[in-house]
């Protein structure tokens, strides 16, 4: 089956949650998800002895339902698991996302056979599975969550993970950041539907620009393969793949049966098709945040400007380290900035100082910024310190957000933990396309695996 089978997973008309709890038990979630989100069409809980759920009307099994189903989120007992899914044939549904969990990932040949029967039965039946042992689709578009709370706002991120629980996580930390997404798939043990078809999708989709994984294994690598060459440099690939010791190995099989594979080939695979690699979550918010707000353009030509002088050395060596080239200011830029800044306490070379009385005098940091945006031989300007106080922060911020608005350049913030206390405050720069970043080390991480990827795309002619 191709990634065109999948539409069904993202645009159901009606959905019947089979064995959603009555109680506040972890199958609610759905339940409360979809109704957080305000999912349009008809909801129908099944259950063997409940008459109503939360003012629904239920149903003692799924061939009950007395009108069409388009998807099946089964979380009934392991047991009658089969059982569910013939139903699901007889009912015609087109997608079935299975919660359940208690298969492969428990190592035994017993629950790789039942997944492999789960696949028989979806085959014969014409419907696709996502799962066992996950918690499905998040897609914002078409009012679907797995939990309660998470945003209504539509993006461009498409996430792949084979953590349910990662899905929640994740999406809370991008939320805060203004960072949203078009679809997120926890596909957990994938006997049906597995990595490579949803990364087929999401390439397909125009609606996605960005996407990221979070990967344990696949069952076939030629499939992955395929999928990796189709994608080369024609959307940003961002992974985390884990089990490259011999006990995060043991952990991917006993979270969800998968084949890690032997990291160097993994390395191989990303280096030769521009995959970006992560290695921990705080990184893949990094580069995801890069990605959303910064274009790709230019040669990587990084300014810093900082208030703070010793982190300002820092900031340098964290540029080059990451293969940066510290931009050289024009003849015109210099003079201006010696009309700037005070004659003492300050530096005029890259990185500028521009001396710790800027978080008094925000001219100082805001006049610099406008001066560098006019250089040509500048592509990104990193910006370390804000106000002394919040009221002076806030200005800070407004000032940074005006010139964003009047220029393409890539300006990142840096706002030290402790130098920049409420977190509300960055909010406008979130939103104007301004990443922030904790420490220099990390902005300007993202901001180099960000341009490498352009220069993959450059170099494969999908790039001018």
């Amino acid at each position: 089956m191709s990634a065109k089978d999948l539409n069904a997973l993202f645009n159901p008309r009606s959905i019947a949650l089979v064995g959603v709890p009555r109680g506040l038990k972890a199958g609610k979630v759905f339940l409360l998800g979809l109704m957080d989100q305000g999912f349009k069409g008809p909801i129908y809980p099944v259950h063997p002895s409940a008459s109503e759920i939360d003012g629904l009307k239920t149903y003692p099994r799924l061939i009950d339902v007395p009108d069409p189903v388009d998807m099946a989120i089964i979380m009934s007992p392991r047991e009658t698991v089969m059982d569910v899914l013939e139903e699901c044939a007889v009912k015609e549904v087109k997608a079935v996302i299975l919660y359940t969990s208690g298969f492969s990932e428990l190592g035994d040949e017993k629950g790789r056979k039942e997944e492999e029967r789960m696949r028989e039965i979806a085959r014969r039946g014409g419907f696709r599975i996502i799962g066992p042992n996950c918690m499905g689709i998040y897609s914002p578009a078409s009012q679907l969550a797995p939990f309660p709370e998470m945003p209504r706002v539509p993006g461009s991120v498409g996430f792949l993970s084979q953590s349910g629980s990662l899905v929640h996580l994740f999406t809370n930390m991008c939320t805060s950041k203004k960072l949203y997404f078009r679809h997120i798939v926890s596909y957990g043990n994938s006997c049906d539907v597995d990595f490579p078809e949803l990364l087929e999708w999401m390439r397909d989709d125009d609606n996605v620009r960005i996407i990221c994984a979070y990967l344990e294994g696949v069952r076939e690598g030629k499939s992955l393969v395929k999928a990796l060459k189709m994608i080369a440099g024609r959307k940003p690939l961002i992974m985390w793949k884990v089990g490259e010791t011999d006990a995060g190995r043991r952990a991917a099989t006993s979270h969800t049966g998968s084949l890690a594979g032997k990291p160097h080939l993994w390395k191989m695979l990303f280096r030769q098709y521009g995959i970006i690699e992560v290695s921990d979550i705080e990184e893949l918010l990094d580069i995801v945040m890069a990605f959303y707000h910064l274009l790709l353009k230019g040669q990587g030509r990084v300014v810093i400007v900082s208030g703070p002088g010793g982190p300002a050395v820092s900031a340098a060596d964290a540029a080059e380290r990451s293969g940066l080239s510290m931009a050289s200011l024009g003849e015109q830029t210099v003079k201006r900035l010696r009309g700037i800044l005070p004659t003492t306490g300050v530096s005029l070379k890259n990185p500028i100082d521009v001396g710790m009385a800027a978080s008094f005098d925000l001219r100082h940091y805001l006049d610099t910024l406008d001066a560098l945006v006019q250089d040509g031989g500048v592509d990104a300007i990193v910006i370390l310190g804000g106000g002394a106080t919040n009221e002076l922060t806030e200005q800070y911020v407004e000032g940074l957000v005006r010139i964003k608005k009047a220029s393409d350049k890539a300006i990142i913030a840096v706002a030290y933990p402790g130098f920049i206390t409420q977190e509300e405050l960055l909010a406008p720069l979130y939103e104007s396309g301004i990443p922030v970043y904790p420490t220099p080390k990390r902005a300007f991480r993202a901001y180099a695996k960000m341009m490498r990827f352009y220069q993959f795309q450059k170099a494969r002619g999908i790039a001018d």
